[in-house]
């Protein structure tokens, strides 16, 4: 019985804790209102002052009731305020000697929202009540209230307590805040990041092949219209992907853009297509599978896809007319081994620099859950190399 009390009590927090700051303190004012009427509760309050009510319950007891629990309305909007009002008629009615009455509850509740709620001049805010309850217990004392100076010091605890646990409350709320938006922009920076290196592949494998395509038609003779032809087409065709892997980049980045809502999965003729590409900006490529093509993640479909695309964009840059070998390993147990090794770059120091696209291009395999190494070979060429497994870690 008692776990179902409990329960129900936690649940109704829950709910309350739920509902937008207006409509809550709308709840807490109407529930202290009621309660500060209601027979056998409504006396139930802090005594300050006089052992027995001075005045008897009238039209400025109620009023100065009220003046307690109205103010709860702006509890989060206007703490400050919300507390002055509150304090004030708590003053009054204690001065005044009315009975007790519920209704100073709204006293610590208020305390307790300004602590959590105030943003500027909350140690003025904390002073000037200060200042005030020590002017409460001068007038108590000179009115002839019978109240020791000790017994106003230690009435003061619950007030401060309940003005320290809001603080404490506001504390971890901004902590908790500083952390969502550390964690909003550790999200973003990963996000801008990825999209970065997203258009690193796409942009510099196509342009740089477009490039390559477009000098090797300089020393195309004019007459020789099939390969100017050719050479054309070449270029009209790594535009056109370009234009399609921006497309779907876009519709990834914007998903009201007029693209498709996700990028492509390579398939297992997309090495070909790299190779028939880099082929035709001049570059000497030959493609190795060794066993027949396994079914693997997207994600480890696309690593593979870039590790090759990178490779041969960097023998276009770094080496071109250099020979350069594609091996694809299907035979790993368990996984995929891609490599991609050109002969002799002039500039190979340059391509195993960490620039943004071996940078990108490590971090990309290592979330699929594979690793990524770049070395020279004997040659003083250089050497791509990822192993992958069939299912990345992330998927």
């Amino acid at each position: 019985m008692r776990g179902a009390v409990v329960a129900g009590v936690r649940r109704a927090v829950d709910r309350v804790r739920a509902l937008p700051p207006g409509r809550r303190d709308v709840l807490v004012t109407v529930v202290v209102v009621v309660l500060s009427f209601t027979p056998g509760v409504a006396d139930k309050g802090t005594w300050l002052g006089w052992p027995d009510p001075q005045r008897p319950f009238g039209p400025l007891a109620a009023a100065l009731v009220l003046a307690h629990c109205l103010p709860l309305l702006v509890r989060n909007r206007a703490p400050a305020w919300c507390l002055l009002l509150v304090s004030t008629a708590f003053f009054a009615y204690q001065c005044l000697g009315f009975r007790p009455t519920f209704a100073t509850i709204a006293l610590y509740v208020a305390l307790f929202g300004a602590g959590v709620h105030q943003v500027r001049a909350r140690r003025v805010t904390a002073a000037a009540w200060v200042v005030g309850y020590a002017a409460l217990s001068a007038s108590l004392i000179a009115l002839g209230a019978p109240v020791r100076l000790v017994e106003c010091f230690e009435y003061a605890a619950l007030p401060f307590g309940c003005w320290l646990m809001g603080a404490w409350a506001r504390t971890r709320f901004v902590e908790q805040q500083r952390r969502q938006h550390l964690d909003l922009e550790a999200a973003m920076r990963a996000e801008r990041e990825r999209i970065a290196r997203e258009l690193h592949d796409v942009v510099t494998h196509h342009v740089t092949a477009m490039v390559m395509q477009a000098d090797a038609m300089r020393y195309v003779p004019a007459d020789d219209r099939t390969k100017v032809d050719t050479g054309l087409a070449a270029i009209g065709g790594t535009g056109r992907r370009a234009l399609g892997d921006l497309r779907e980049l876009l519709g990834v980045i914007s998903p009201r853009h007029d693209a498709e809502p996700a990028p492509r999965a390579p398939t297992a003729g997309s090495f070909g297509e790299l190779v028939e590409q880099t082929r035709l900006a001049g570059q000497p490529v030959d493609l190795v599978e060794d066993g027949p093509a396994r079914e693997v993640d997207d994600a480890v479909a696309l690593a593979a896809y870039r590790v090759v695309q990178e490779g041969l964009t960097n023998a276009l840059k770094h080496a071109p007319g250099r020979r350069t070998v594609v091996r694809v390993s299907n035979t790993v147990p368990d996984g995929l081994a891609v490599e991609v090794t050109t002969d002799g770059a002039a500039d190979a120091v340059t391509t195993s620099s960490p620039g943004r696209g071996l940078t990108g291009l490590r971090e990309r395999v290592r979330s699929a859950g594979g690793e990524l190494t770049t070395r020279h070979a004997e040659d003083g060429g250089f050497v791509v190399s990822a192993r992958l497994p069939r299912r990345s870690e992330t998927g």
